[in-house]
Parts: C-alpha cells; sequence; structure tokens
C-alpha cells in the first residue's frame, strides 16, 4: 500500500503568534524615577551653592527664589488625578495557523487560518474586545466576536455580540460580583 516509500508524511503543523502590549512602549519606571531624581538633586546642588552651602533647610528652604513650595514642578508618580492620569491599558494578539494532512494521500492543507484579538481598557471601569479571523482554506471570516465590560464597583456588567457567521448570537449579563451572592444576576440571551 505505499508504493515502494519507506516513510510517508501524514501530518506536520506549525502555528506562529506574536502579541503586543501597551506595556511595551512605556518607559521604564526606575529609569524615569531617576531620571527626575538627578533633576531634584541638581536643584539641590544649585540651591545649596546660593545658601551658605547646606540642604537640609536649616536657613529656609524657601529661599531660593528659584523653587518655592507652589512652584516646585511635581514628579508625575506624585500627581493623583484619576480622569487624566489614566493609562489606557490594551493588548493585540496575532496568530497564524497551518496544518498539512496526507494520512489517505490527499496531500492538503486542512487548517490555514490567520486569527487576532485585541483588547483595550478605555477607562479603568470600561472595558472593550475584539477577536476574529479568517480562514484562507473555506475563505471566510471565523468565529467573530465583539465584548464590552463595564466595572459597577459591586456589579459587574457584561454584552457579548457575535454578529455573523454560525454561532450568531448576543448575550448580555449584569450580576453581583461577591461570590456568596453570585446567583443574584440577570442575564438575556439570544442565539439564532
Amino acid at each position: 500500500q505505499q508504493n515502494g516509500a519507506l516513510m510517508r508524511l501524514t501530518r506536520a503543523s506549525a502555528n506562529l503568534s506574536y502579541s503586543i502590549n501597551s506595556d511595551m512602549f512605556k518607559k521604564d519606571k526606575k529609569q524615569t524615577d531617576s531620571s527626575e531624581d538627578s533633576q531634584e538633586s541638581q536643584g539641590d546642588l544649585f540651591y545649596a551653592e546660593t545658601s551658605q552651602g547646606r540642604t537640609d533647610g536649616l536657613f529656609g528652604r524657601n529661599s531660593n527664589p528659584y523653587e518655592t513650595g507652589y512652584n516646585k514642578p511635581k514628579k508625575p508618580s506624585e500627581i493623583k488625578n484619576p480622569v487624566y492620569a489614566t493609562d489606557i491599558e490594551w493588548n493585540f494578539n496575532l496568530a497564524y495557523a497551518v496544518t498539512y494532512a496526507n494520512e489517505q494521500r490527499q496531500s492538503e492543507f486542512s487548517n490555514n487560518s490567520l486569527m487576532f484579538s485585541g483588547d483595550i481598557q478605555l477607562t479603568p471601569k470600561w472595558g472593550m474586545g475584539v477577536s476574529s479571523g479568517y480562514d484562507f482554506k473555506n475563505q471566510g471570516f471565523t468565529l467573530t466576536q465583539i465584548r464590552i465590560d463595564r466595572d459597577l464597583n459591586d456589579f459587574r456588567l457584561n454584552f457579548d455580540w457575535t454578529p455573523f457567521g454560525a454561532y450568531e448570537r448576543w448575550y448580555f449579563f449584569i450580576g453581583i460580583k461577591s461570590s456568596m451572592l453570585s446567583d443574584l444576576k440577570w442575564e438575556k440571551r439570544n442565539q439564532r
């Protein structure tokens, strides 16, 4: 049955993936803090030169005309404004999968698809995500989902939507976060 072949490749697969997120683009916190500290120490040296060489404030720290308590710039880590100083967290994933099949001498690619997913934290309490892909063998989109999440302090709200395909549906959930009261919830779903 093997037509004289000593060995035969019957199945092979390869998967490649790549992830990228917002943390990859942030400056190193230690590096930022050390540069801020070095700027502050340079200011201390200038102050020491103009205040009889003392930096301990014995002769009055605010006697430096260039540095007062009111106009001293703050470090970015000291600014506490939850609305405007919020970092927007996000991530993006990309994956490619291919499978070669030759169990019954069909010699074909049984799977050849590119998938992606991404999430973004719009605010500390709002999140959104999407996932989809494209199947090159069947020439169509894979399962596509859109997700919206909301943290309501003691409650959580979720909305999932699959806009097209065999699993077209939507799902809405609101419920209490506490595990003791997790049965107090309201769910609504629609599936075609």
